[in-house]
């Protein structure tokens, strides 16, 4: 929600569309259910508060500010979230009603999870993407750190939020500058370019680790649909694609440059061990972020049951043993 240009975007989403419709997704637990009507609550909230502000102040509202009414429709279509009385309705909207139900749902939850008798295990209770790599095992807290994390961007109420979160984590019994209470993005990514629709020919960006196509009950469905003409793209094709970028990753692994740890000058000559300042010589590209990439790899084959992809990570890492103990 960074200024008003972002905010109206997602405004004239809810206006097409209620409330129920936009959370018709993949819902696979209660916290998750619960985040998107927190969220968009929110949204719309603040959406009919800033249309009401809009209205009052447009020209010719009032007879007493019609010579001014110019200069505040040029202001609001500046920066429509910067409107006093949009940033008071914000302040107070967080500080009451989204507090007290915040604090309801996180209450639910941890009602729920503690007292349930299933022989589920918390962690079974978090939806798996391709590429998810966080261990996960408290719902209450999980849906605390990513509800104040979305609702943090709006910086009208950044004071509310930091307080807000402190009282929900102190509420589940987690230190507010501990490593738990911190948010990290759960999921990995992995973006294959240019993927072109043989349908259509409409050609986009497709992120294979967390835009995966999601059936009905909320299961990973081992392919993908064009965005435009919703035709099933070609799970081989996307694969080959996979296997050609990991073996120019690797390529570019192999191939690469030394460079010095002080000056980070290229290392030029190959007898030298160490560099005309007397610093080392390292790696341009470290092998801890290239294991990274093999695990994002490993995880979308593995999802996705490409068996050529995980026989070339396989062939990989026999052939690099030094490689498996960065990628566990």
């Amino acid at each position: 929600m960074e200024g008003g240009a972002s905010l109206g975007v997602s405004f004239d989403v809810i206006q097409q569309a209620s409330l129920e419709d936009m959370m018709s997704g993949n819902q696979g637990t209660s916290a998750l259910a619960s985040y998107d009507e927190t969220a968009l609550s929110y949204i719309a909230a603040v959406y009919h508060s800033m249309k009401e502000e809009i209205r009052r102040n447009a020209p010719g509202a009032t007879p007493i500010k019609r010579r001014g009414g110019s200069q505040v429709t040029q202001q609001t279509v500046g920066d429509l979230s910067a409107l006093p009385g949009t940033i008071s309705f914000s302040q107070e909207y967080v500080s009451g009603e989204l507090t007290q139900n915040i604090f309801t749902i996180t209450q639910k939850i941890q009602k729920k999870v503690t007292g349930t008798r299933s022989v589920t295990q918390p962690s079974e209770m978090f939806p798996v993407l391709p590429g998810s790599y966080l261990p996960l095992n408290n719902p209450a807290l999980e849906f605390i750190k990513y509800v104040c994390q979305v609702l943090s961007l709006d910086p009208n109420i950044s004071n509310q939020m930091n307080k807000l979160k402190r009282d929900l984590l102190r509420l589940v019994d987690v230190g507010e500058f501990s490593d738990a209470a911190q948010f990290r993005d759960p999921c990995q990514s992995y973006v294959l370019p240019e993927v072109i629709c043989h349908h259509c020919n409409f050609c986009r960006d497709l992120d294979l680790c967390k835009d995966p196509s999601i059936g009905q009950d909320g299961s990973v469905l081992p392919q993908w649909f064009c965005s435009n003409c919703q035709a099933q793209y070609e799970t081989e094709s996307i694969e080959m694609a996979l296997v050609e970028a990991l073996q120019k990753k690797l390529m570019s692994y192999t191939l690469q440059d030394l460079v010095c740890s002080k000056c980070k000058g290229v290392k030029e000559a190959n007898m030298p061990l160490y560099c005309n300042c007397a610093g080392d010589f390292e790696l341009t590209f470290s092998t801890k972020s290239f294991s990274e990439q093999i695990t994002v790899f490993q995880s979308i084959s593995s999802h996705y049951n490409m068996s050529f992809l995980g026989e070339t990570i396989e062939w990989l890492l026999a052939m690099s043993p030094h490689l498996i103990s960065k990628t566990r």
